[in-house]
Order: C-alpha cells, then structure tokens, then sequence
C-alpha cells in the first residue's frame, strides 16, 4: 500500500477514517483503507464518476453541529450557502434555486415539457438517467443528434435538427460520457439564438473540473435571459453524491416555473453540509490535483497501447476497448473493478471514471495481466 501523507490525510482522509472502520463491511473500496482487498462483489468504483475522497472534514463537522436544529422546520443555513454561491458566481441570489440535488431541477423540466407539450433534442451520447430516464417515463419524444467525428457536442448539427415542435435542448457541458466541454462563444450564441424558440438546459455537473481555458459557465447568461436554465450539483467534487444538494440558475420567472412543480426539499444536514463544503478551497484543490494524477494515469496506459480516448474535463474519461464495454468491464470485474457501463450508440467505448492515484495505478496493473 503507497503511504499516505500527513497533509493529503488532513486534507482528504476524512474518508480513511470511516473506511478503516468498514473496511470489511463491503463499503471500503480503496487500496488505501487497512485491511481492504477489490473482490467482484466489493470492487473499486471505476464506474460511477464519485469523489473517492468522500465529504471534507469540514462540512462533516458542520453537518454533525447541524443537528442541534434539524429537528426545526425552515432549514437554517439556506441563505447564508445561497448567499455563497452568489457570491463565488458574482449573481444575485434571487436567481439562485438549491433543490435536494440537480436531479429536482433535472426532473422538474422533463415534468414541465410534459404539461407544456413538445420534444427534447440532444446530444447522442449524453447522460440519461435523470432528465431523460424522467422524460422517457412522461412519453416524450426525444431527438437525437450523433455527436461529431472528435465525440463534441455538434451545435450546428443541433441547430439542423431543429423542429418547431422542439421544446427543450437538453445539454450536458462538460459532456457524460464524453467529457468534452462546448466553448465559450459559440455556445453562448447558440444559447441566445435557441432560447427564442424554446428553453436551453446546460447541465454544468462537472464544472469544477474543467480545465479547457475556452470553457466558461453559462450561469451569467442564464441569470439575465428568459429560457436558459444551468444546474450544477454538490454530487461530484464536494462528494455529496448520497447527500444531495444542487443550484438551478435562471431568471426569476424561470426559477418560479421550477419552484412551483418542485416536491421535494432538502434536508438542513445537506444544507449547513454544503455550506461549509463550497467555502473549503483546500479541499476543492486537493481534490483536483488528486483527479489529474489518476488522469495522468490513464493517459499514460492508453498511449502505451495506442488507445484511442477523450482528454478529460471531468473526473472521467472515455476510451475504446477495441471489445464490447460490457466484456470489457465483465473481465476487469474479476479483479475487484468495476468501469462504467455501456452508452449507445457507441459500445466499444467505455467510461472510465477517477478513483484515488493508488487504485487507478492498480486498474493499469491489472490491464496489462488481463489485456496485453
């Protein structure tokens, strides 16, 4: 096992501490917890694009302390993280929504283009299992536009595929699977001109990791024009994938349309969590440094063996077995990993997401035994 530094055990081993606990419990899933060994049935999560670092020491302690209220209705902590993400995102806090995680904002418009009538047009690939799952479920019509040769969200092509039926674009930026980002300019314009025809969704879960220098955030444009929604997610880089927190972004009008459809809530543990989680820069820091080693990684096993992959702007990447991502996965599964599942249309390819250094270095190792 690689030793473990005192300030990444400061900084990130919040995690280690409660895995060392469970480390055979079947919840322990990295090389880097005593006593845990990848097994088919308790494998290293390659697959779900998690933080394997787990939620800061920070927000525990505040989620913890947010016990002494939590038994009040209200949720005492709401404006003040509302009041945060303002702040970092140089917006009013009017045109702010926290919902129980991005899935309520994701969910609420498949509910919306259903009682409003019209289709969905998006991207293939893209990430289906909340905003399109949701939609398949209401009978929606969806049209789906390939992406291009280099797997990039084609707007041109989104814009050829233009009915006046369309109710909805439906974009994920950074791209799932495809952990490609839109640029700047022209997605801002694609925006502008779409959103006079129908609404513009930008899903911006992985927003934190991006570090193409022509990618910026849509949350200004969406504060300022009617139709354009961006939700982002405490799930990925803050760790609170079972916790839930997420933000829309829009116009007041448009947060209303959200607000009034919306059924859930989310909880003051979540809330005071978050609040403490989006002012932690070290942690943000740590967990970006720790994401570009496993990068690095992957990189360096894809190149040694001529694998054609998508350079990340996520905590995944995207790489073509040369078999089906399902064999693919099932023969990596005897080892104690699990990669991600198959996307359509694109069946040789899988999704490979960042776990810590150490266990990446460990599904390298296990490559070479298996498929070298």
């Amino acid at each position: 096992m690689t030793n473990i530094s005192r300030r990444d055990w400061l900084v990130g081993g919040a995690a280690l501490v409660g895995g060392m606990a469970l480390a055979n419990s079947g919840t322990a899933q990295s090389l880097t917890i005593p006593g845990y060994t990848p097994t088919p049935e308790n494998p290293i999560r390659f697959s779900s694009n998690e933080n394997p670092y787990g939620i800061n020491r920070a927000a525990r302690n505040a989620m913890i302390k947010s016990f002494d209220f939590a038994h009040l209705y209200s949720g005492r902590g709401r404006r003040e993280l509302t009041d945060v993400i303002a702040s970092q995102e140089n917006v009013p806090a009017e045109n702010i929504l926290t919902t129980g995680g991005s899935s309520e904002i994701l969910h609420t418009m498949a509910l919306l283009v259903g009682i409003e009538g019209g289709s969905i047009l998006a991207p293939d690939p893209t990430f289906d299992n909340n905003f399109m799952k949701y939609a398949d479920r209401m009978g929606i019509n969806k049209i789906r536009v390939p992406v291009a040769d280099d797997m990039s969200i084609d707007l041109d092509a989104l814009r050829a595929a233009m009915t006046d039926d369309v109710k909805i674009i439906y974009i994920v930026n950074p791209n799932n699977p495809t952990p490609t980002v839109l640029h700047a300019k022209e997605l801002k314009e694609f925006c502008l001109e779409m959103s006079k025809r129908c609404y513009v969704f930008i899903d911006e879960a992985y927003y934190e990791y991006v570090v193409d220098p022509n990618y910026e955030t849509m949350v200004p444009l969406a504060v300022e024009n009617e139709n354009i929604i961006v939700t982002r997610t405490a799930s990925k880089i803050h760790g609170f994938a079972g916790v839930r927190v997420g933000f829309g972004f829009g116009t007041t009008s448009m947060l209303k349309k959200i607000r009034d459809k919306i059924t859930g809530s989310v909880s003051t543990i979540s809330i005071n969590g978050a609040l403490a989680s989006y002012q932690d820069r070290d942690y943000i820091d740590f967990v970006l440094r720790k994401n570009k080693e496993s990068l690095d990684i992957l990189y360096a096993l894809f190149e040694k063996h001529n694998l054609r992959y998508i350079k990340s702007n996520s905590n995944f990447t995207y790489v073509e077995t040369g078999i089906e991502a399902s064999e693919f996965g099932k023969r990596f599964r005897k080892y104690g990993i699990q990669v991600g599942r198959p996307f359509q249309p694109f069946t040789k390819w899988c999704r490979i997401s960042t776990a810590k250094p150490e266990d990446t270095q460990y599904l390298a190792e296990c490559y070479e035994k298996e498929f070298v």
